[in-house]
């Protein structure tokens, strides 16, 4: 059987793997927890250095580049997850801020995170 920490730091394992896949770099911090349906991670993350160096001059467009890859990432993260956990995703929010490096994710799933792990269980 799985345990809820187990799944916690698969599901690291995942976050920072397709941090790596889409922005060269891995994580320097990240925790996750769950409420009820959300998981919810926490992660610092680097500033991928070309946008860093757009940011001064052209922080609308560093905006948006960010826009579209959040939108990449969310799309990786969510085939990822429901093949590897068979997690069944609603949505999935992203936001990153700049100036401090953190990010949050909230990956809104139709079950509670314990009935998963509970099906995780009976597969076994």
């Amino acid at each position: 059987m799985m345990t809820t920490g187990e799944l916690k730091q698969d599901l690291l394992r995942v976050y920072n793997a397709i941090n790596k896949k889409i922005f060269n770099v891995g994580v320097k911090q990240q925790k996750v927890d769950f409420v009820g349906n959300k998981i919810i991670i926490v992660s610092r993350n680097s500033r991928v250095p070309v946008l860093k160096l757009l940011d001064e001059n052209y922080p609308l467009s560093t905006r948006q580049l960010d826009h579209l890859l959040f939108q990449v990432f969310k799309q990786e993260i969510k085939a990822c997850l429901e093949e590897q956990f068979q997690f069944k995703i609603i949505t999935i929010l992203k936001d990153y801020d700049a100036a401090t490096e953190y990010s949050g994710t909230i990956v809104f799933l139709e079950q509670d995170v314990e009935s998963y792990l509970n099906d995780m269980f009976e597969l076994e």
